[in-house]
């Protein structure tokens, strides 16, 4: 059976969800920075000011105020963008039992066997993006192709609300537009040899993959997937969440930093938040992740486990995840820490009574509760203010 992938994009994702709530946005150019200060970058803009005002994504906020004063200049709302992903996932859903949120704006969903289902697939299609319009208000278009690859590249090239590429149509899909429009083609090594042998459409890296030999010899270990991705061809599986067996905790810092005492007192208390819902959970997370995003785009991260939920253990773990991750000199933007594979924690009492970390992590945990989260913070945490955490009571 022929697979049917689906990847629904909505385009400037961010700049679309700020316009919905206000009307005044929608005719004006708007740009989303990290920071209202100075030294904060643009994250996301408009086609408006992207084409009028001449803005890119990572100009200074104080340049980008500089040459257009005009621009809507818009902090970046994490909680915003965060309940309408999740609104589009669970409308999503009701197509397919396997969806893959892969970024807010950005879903995969696995059409294959759906015919019985539904009559038609591409009419299914244009149903999905006329469904979060009505519900959303929010102009979406959908790739649909043998694998995600495809899917996902034609809704970047393609304007049109739907196209569909056949199986066995991948290459010469693929074959006229640019080689960089290929995943593979982002590292270094790759764009070497792109750049020195003048390869600037797929077509020309097409017949330079054909050649196994010749190949190898250019892009040594990166051939394998690169000959892949230049003839459209991707195994990898529509992946849904487990939204249930996680808990996440992030903070956009209110300014972009690399000084190491204030990240490492964001780290120790987004640590604390984890900690203290493991223990109302009475769960240890057997992986834990850690996400360092940069001011630049760049994100870098971290595995680990954590064993016991005391405040000491978690903390401690979080810590070296960062210490590991946070290994380049720009600045940050935000630091996600992810708690999955929740266990029982262990409730087998010890025979030398309870621990020291156990018993201020209790007394700690017991004050929050009557007066909330933010009424008792490490000397690290009280350097962070509450606004920059959105911390709840």
């Amino acid at each position: 059976m022929s697979r049917s992938i689906f990847h629904l994009r909505v385009d400037n994702f961010c700049i679309q969800t700020e316009r919905l709530l206000d009307a005044e946005l929608r005719q004006s150019p708007v740009a989303i920075v990290s920071s209202r200060r100075d030294n904060g970058t643009i994250v996301a803009l408009s086609e408006e000011a992207r084409q009028e005002e001449g803005l890119y994504q990572g100009l200074r906020t104080a340049v980008a105020r500089k040459m257009s004063p005009r621009v809507n200049f818009l902090p970046y709302n994490s909680s915003l963008y965060s309940h309408m992903h999740h609104f589009i996932y669970d409308k999503l859903s009701n197509y397919s039992p396997v969806v893959e949120p892969a970024e807010p704006g950005r879903y995969y969903l696995d059409m294959t066997g759906m015919g019985g289902v539904y009559d038609n697939i591409e009419n299914t299609g244009y149903e999905i993006t006329q469904k979060i319009e009505d519900k959303a208000n929010l102009e979406s278009k959908i790739g649909i192709s043998p694998n995600k690859l495809v899917s996902n590249i034609s809704t970047q090239v393609v304007p049109r609300t739907l196209h569909t590429v056949e199986r066995g149509e991948e290459p010469s899909f693929l074959a006229p537009l640019r080689s960089k429009i290929l995943p593979s083609t982002d590292r270094k090594e790759v764009q070497k040899i792109l750049q020195f042998l003048f390869l600037k459409k797929v077509r020309e890296l097409q017949e330079i993959v054909e050649d196994e030999d010749v190949g190898r010899v250019l892009f040594a270990d990166n051939y394998k997937k690169l000959a892949l991705e230049a003839r459209g061809q991707d195994n990898s599986a529509v992946k849904p969440p487990q939204f249930q067996d996680h808990i996440v905790k992030q903070m956009t810092l209110e300014e972009d930093t690399n000084d190491r005492e204030k990240l490492e007192a964001a780290v120790i208390t987004l640590a604390e938040q984890l900690g203290y819902e493991l223990r109302k959970k009475q769960k240890v997370a057997g992986k834990v992740n850690l996400e360092i995003h940069y001011a630049d785009g760049y994100k870098n991260t971290r595995n680990g486990e954590i064993e016991t939920n005391d405040n000491q253990t978690v903390t401690s773990e979080c810590l070296k995840l960062f210490d590991k991750a946070n290994y380049r000199r720009n600045r940050v933007r935000t630091i996600l820490i992810d708690g999955s594979q929740l266990q029982p924690a262990s409730r087998q009492m010890s025979l030398f009574g309870e621990s020291r970390e156990k018993q201020i992590s209790r007394t700690v945990d017991s004050i929050r509760d009557e007066y909330g989260f933010d009424s008792i913070k490490t000397a690290s945490g009280m350097m962070i203010e509450a606004s920059e955490l959105g911390i709840k009571n």
